[in-house]
């Protein structure tokens, strides 16, 4: 693989559980794989919250992004 195409590139930044819950299943079911950046972890059963937790950036690879960012707007999120 190019190490370009293998770059993550940011397609939706959200703070809504529902939108993530949307997004991920969305592109779960086009076998995009994707990164949650930011949000909660969830380690050794805590929760830890960082500053930032209240948005969560859906990221992808840039060969990825063209489509992924399609099959969010044709399901009514608004991609980045």
């Amino acid at each position: 693989m190019n190490e370009e195409n293998d770059r993550l590139v940011t397609i939706l930044t959200t703070g809504g559980g529902g939108q993530i819950a949307l997004a991920s299943s969305i592109l779960d079911e086009a076998e995009i794989p994707y990164f949650e950046k930011g949000g909660v972890s969830r380690r050794l059963g805590l929760y830890l919250i960082n500053a930032s937790a209240r948005f969560v950036e859906i990221q992808v690879r840039v060969m990825d992004a063209p489509a992924a960012r399609k099959l969010l707007a044709e399901n009514g999120l608004e991609p980045d």
